[in-house]
């Protein structure tokens, strides 16, 4: 009897040993990062890189963590055209001609917590999927603007050249810091993290998807150029939000 009490106890151990194998995996990534709420930035290519780390809980279950070094980017690239009425002896009409040529990169250190369910085909390959949330902080990543504003008081956008003598023309521009103290981003996102792997043996392949909890900006003009004509002046708090495919191999630790 205590010799089956002891062979029960040390097979109990070492499943459960099984089991608590820590899992290490490489992994890099590309996918559309973009932000919400904004009507005037796409979404543009970002990349990933990153080191996890899995802490299995059973034979199903698993607690996933790591760090990622990640780029988040945004921009847009357009014009827009408003005849104001300006009262006057002559009573003309000016037309006003903005355009913008904007790009936002942000790189963020990320670090996620998420619970993982496999589900397997056979010995040798699965589906995983996985949910939780994650905390990034922004450590760097420039931004760029350039701006033309043309003004004329001919209707007529022939008219909105340089050297015409009814046409006046003002550009800028302007590069910064994407997380600087005056008018950058803020550091901190918090969100949600979805994603599904395949994987077979120790390489494994998937789709991710993120949503930021936190605003990177508090006074962000839905609509720029309605903001701009003083049309709307309507300040929205975007988020983060992305869709990104990666691919990495698994070792465990210790092997």
């Amino acid at each position: 009897m205590k010799r089956q009490l002891l062979i029960a106890l040390l097979l109990g151990l070492s499943t459960s040993i099984c089991y608590s194998q820590v899992k290490i995996n490489v992994q890099a990534g590309t996918g559309l990062t973009g932000i919400t709420k904004n009507e005037n930035y796409n979404a543009n290519f970002g990349y990933r890189f990153g080191l996890g780390v899995e802490f299995p809980i059973n034979r199903t279950w698993s607690l996933q963590t790591g760090l990622q070094f990640l780029n988040r980017s945004y921009s847009f690239d357009e014009g827009a055209t408003q005849i104001l009425h300006v009262p006057s002896v002559t009573g003309l009409e000016k037309l006003y001609h903005c355009s913008f040529n904007s790009k936002i990169n942000a790189l963020y250190l990320q670090i996620p917590l998420k619970m993982a369910f496999y589900l397997p085909f056979d010995s040798q390959c699965g589906l995983q999927f996985s949910a939780g949330p994650y905390i990034a902080y922004g450590i760097g990543g420039k931004s760029s603007l350039n701006w033309l504003l043309a003004t004329s008081e001919s209707i007529n956008t022939d008219d909105l050249t340089e050297g015409s003598p009814n046409t006046s023309l003002e550009q800028g521009k302007e590069s910064h810091k994407t997380f600087s103290k005056d008018g950058g981003l803020k550091r901190l996102d918090i969100g949600l993290s979805l994603g599904v792997d395949f994987k077979y043996k120790r390489f494994f392949a998937g789709i991710g998807a993120e949503y930021g909890f936190l605003p990177i900006d508090k006074e962000f003009p839905k609509d720029l150029f309605r903001y701009i004509f003083q049309e709307d002046q309507k300040l929205v708090s975007p988020r983060n939000i992305g869709v990104e495919l990666h691919v990495g191999f698994c070792f465990y630790a210790g092997k």
